[in-house]
């Protein structure tokens, strides 16, 4: 039993980062790779910061940075998935892929 659940999770494929692809109209395409373990660093400890200048104060106080954190723990299962794919009129586009 015990090396049918070692064959079994070694096979399972873990994710350590997401990919962010930006592409704005008739221009190159850019890839920036981030690792998870930063992602959720940077929602920890900086990200209420950084939104202060960004978003109202009633809005940010809406956002529960922690449960954030452990949404993207939880997404390290799911290679390949799809977050985000915005294809904008004018040709810009952003994805965002685990």
């Amino acid at each position: 039993m015990e090396r049918l659940l070692k064959s079994i999770l070694s096979n399972v494929k873990r994710v350590r980062g997401m990919k962010i692809y930006i592409k704005e109209k008739d221009q190159r395409g850019y890839t920036i790779p981030v690792p998870l373990g930063l992602a959720q660093f940077f929602l920890n400890r900086m990200a209420g910061r950084v939104m202060k200048k960004y978003v109202k104060d009633e809005d940010l106080q809406k956002i529960d940075f922690k449960q954030l954190s452990k949404a993207l723990d939880e997404l390290k299962g799911y290679k390949g998935l799809k977050l985000v794919e915005v294809k904008e009129k004018d040709g810009d586009e952003v994805t965002i892929i685990i």
